[in-house]
């Protein structure tokens, strides 16, 4: 659906207020309690226009902002960086809003929550680890293009051997988490030798020295043993056979994770469940192929089959419904198909381990890998799954469906107003529901034919058809007599379920009637 003239306007009044305050953040980082109002009213028109990584960010810098006004941290170098490079973030998420890039939802911003998370405890941190943080997404966003374009001229890397042993690879990780710390405790060093130079106190600066010179020996002689244990394992040829590199993006489904190789994978989409086709049982994404022009005009659709891999693999459910589901289009013998996830956590370059004997027979799963928590992964095999996916009977695919996946409810906005319509859709989208919306009766009532909803959102004063005949109608269906109706109208509605005053409800009101109807709560 196209943006309203009405929400373009509020996005540009919304990005001029946000951007003020950026450059207000970054020029006077000192003024926090100046800017902690103005930062508050912002942090909360993000969340309702549905920014939720600028939110996100908004809310850490004001945690920090109150803890500087409450004297419980002080201000600092390190704080002045973190806060600058979370202004670049917030700038850098303002860029896509202008450009409705689909990039916005994918932007990470996680590891700026951390530590954020950590100057408001007062801990330790170094924020220079966000911008090399920030460089190596880079790179692996470049790596999955190069792997794509390599793909697609049907260049195939060769095999690169990587020699390991487990008991070995974990001194070294021992080792490595060693000089991590040790890095924490010399900028601790750093900070003390400052504060004995400006107070000119000459017994604290040669203590200080010679910790910091004791310290700095100690991390780098680690690091030499570091090194000469890793030329250790690449020369020893006994960890040669069972390990190899694997690229690809780690994956959940009903709780748990897998690893998808990047080989197969042609591409990622976001797609509203509301928007798939279903023929002969079959769902289908109507997916868009560019031109080798890249014109838009020359593009073509391609219908492609979508399976949940929660169909396959069945678990716990997803704690956190998505209003949009995340496919990822594999390709294998020119034939495409979606395979649908609860989420893709990230793109990784991992070292792939083959299954043992006992497992060969298990088709699904070509190895094992393990993620940044030693946690063991299962790398799938697609051409398997593929064949499993085209296997399963519609009957089948349903009742896994039904069994795996939450059910996220769809409801209906009927109201003349695209101004009303697209506040009650903010708000609607905000607390993870489907939405449609109609202008009127008449249009209301071709949507409901086509589609089953789980709730109608009605007002009243309507051209063509009003509340209450559009109600009388809704009634006489047999699929949608028990399905809830909430008038949100200026007067109660006499065949609606619950009346939501469209003059002074709140917020909250309004998703307590719906759940309520809808017995989430």
């Amino acid at each position: 659906m196209k943006d309203t003239k009405e929400l373009d306007e509020t996005v540009k009044c919304y990005l001029a207020e946000t951007r003020t305050l950026i450059d207000e953040l970054k020029s006077h980082p000192k003024n926090y309690r100046g800017n902690l109002k103005f930062l508050s009213m912002t942090k909360e028109n993000s969340r309702i226009l549905g920014f939720m990584n600028v939110y996100h960010l908004y809310k850490a810098v004001e945690d920090i902002y109150k803890a500087l006004c409450d004297d419980k941290i002080v201000f600092s170098e390190n704080l002045a960086l973190l806060l600058n490079l979370v202004a670049d973030k917030i700038a850098e998420c303002c860029n896509l809003i202008e450009t409705k890039s689909p990039e916005l939802e994918e932007i990470d911003v996680r590891q700026y929550l951390l530590y954020c998370d950590k100057a408001v405890a007062g801990e330790i941190f170094d924020p220079n680890h966000l911008i090399r943080h920030t460089d190596t997404d880079k790179w692996l966003q470049h790596k999955l293009k190069a792997a794509r374009a390599n793909k697609r001229k049907n260049i195939k890397k060769p095999e690169e051997i990587l020699k390991i042993s487990s008991e070995k690879l974990s001194d070294i990780v021992n080792l490595d988490e060693e000089m991590i710390a040790r890095t924490y405790i010399i900028n601790n060093q750093v900070a003390m030798l400052k504060t004995a130079i400006a107070d000119k106190d000459m017994h604290a600066i040669n203590e200080a020295y010679k910790l910091l010179a004791n310290d700095t020996q100690n991390l780098q002689n680690s690091l030499l043993i570091t090194h000469e244990n890793l030329l250790g394992l690449i020369q020893d040829d006994t960890f040669l056979q069972n390990h190899q590199e694997s690229q690809g993006f780690f994956v959940t489904a009903n709780g748990a994770k897998y690893l998808i190789p990047s080989f197969y994978i042609h591409d990622v989409i976001c797609e509203s469940p509301l928007n798939y086709e279903t023929v002969q049982n079959q769902k289908i994404v109507k997916y868009v192929v560019e031109s080798e022009t890249g014109q838009e005009e020359d593009a073509e659709e391609e219908d492609i089959p979508v399976y949940y891999l929660s169909s396959l693999f069945p678990g716990q459910k997803a704690k956190n419904l998505n209003i949009l589901d995340t496919i990822l289009i594999v390709d294998y013998q020119e034939q495409k198909i979606g395979i649908i996830v609860d989420s893709v956590q990230k793109f990784v370059s991992v070292i792939k381990k083959n299954l043992p004997p006992s497992f060969e027979k298990f088709t699904p799963v070509e190895g094992v890998a393990f993620d940044e928590k030693y946690d063991m992964i299962p790398i799938l095999h697609i051409p398997d799954i593929m064949k499993m996916f085209r296997s399963l009977r519609g009957y089948d695919v349903k009742k896994f469906e039904a069994m795996t996946k939450k059910h996220i409810n769809k409801i209906l906005i009927v109201d003349d107003s695209e101004t009303t319509r697209q506040i009650e859709r903010t708000i609607l989208l905000a607390n993870n529901f489907l939405v449609e919306e109609a202008a009127d009766g008449i249009a209301a009532m071709e949507k409901i034919k086509q589609k089953q909803f789980d709730l109608i959102l009605c007002d009243d004063e309507m051209p063509r058809m009003n509340g209450d005949i559009l109600l009388d109608n809704i009634r006489r269906m047999d699929n949608y007599k028990s399905v809830p109706v909430v008038a949100m109208a200026d007067r109660p509605l006499a065949k609606a379920d619950a009346f939501v005053s469209k003059s002074d409800f709140s917020r909250d009101y309004l998703i307590q009637t719906l759940n309520r109807m809808l017995d989430n709560e």
